[in-house]
């Protein structure tokens, strides 16, 4: 179940970032290598055109899910994508063909939005609870040191092979767009055992 990015600036490798300057009818290619190791154990990272704007794809392997004798299919995550933009992040969830039952599935997104392991609850300052189709949508939540304090709700979108949820990032303590984030995906009655993960070990980052 390692999390593969598909679009990546800042891997273990070096890249190769291109960016398209304009200014005053002069047009330039500035090619510049980047190159900076993650302190995650996984090659997660994100292509960034503005402050502002963030665009990450994450994949997993499909067939990686758990099995569980009271989930008739167990749900296998294979693609994240998350966009920042305009103050809000988008979460899109994609899982393998066959395996994602909207009644059934719920997700959570986990969020280390200050990047820094050493904070937070395990690491963590936000979750995305996802309820299942019919539901109450998503709640936002805050961790604090023993549990969370949800300070939002917003809508989710289902489509046939999974979900789509933004977050205001004022729900987010005002972050800028950057931080890590890992998927746990469950399915009812099986709460509550993860049955699939993205990425498997560590958390994916973006910015």
């Amino acid at each position: 179940m390692t999390g593969e990015i598909l679009r990546s600036k800042v891997v273990g490798p070096a890249t190769v970032a291109k960016v398209l300057l304009v200014w005053s009818g002069v047009f330039a290619v500035l090619t510049t290598a980047l190159a900076c190791g993650s302190s995650s154990p996984t090659q997660s990272s994100a292509t960034s055109t503005t402050s502002t704007q963030i665009h990450v794809e994450i994949s997993d392997r499909f067939g990686d899910a758990i099995s569980d004798l009271r989930v008739q299919k167990s749900p296998d995550i294979v693609l994240g994508i998350v966009d920042v933009a305009a103050g809000s992040v988008a979460f899109k969830l994609r899982l393998g063909s066959g395996t994602f039952d909207p009644v059934t599935t719920r997700f959570t997104i986990e969020l280390d939005t200050d990047q820094d392991q050493s904070t937070g609850a395990s690491g963590l300052e936000y979750y995305v609870f996802i309820f299942p189709a019919g539901g109450r949508g998503a709640d936002v939540a805050r961790t604090t040191n023993t549990s969370y304090t949800v300070v939002g709700t917003v809508p989710v979108g289902f489509v046939t092979d999974g979900c789509d949820v933004t977050v205001p990032l004022s729900l987010l303590g005002n972050d800028d767009g950057r931080f890590n984030l890992r998927v746990r995906v469950y399915a009812e009655p099986a709460l509550p055992v993860v049955l699939d993960s993205m990425p498997d070990a560590g958390l994916a980052r973006v910015q």
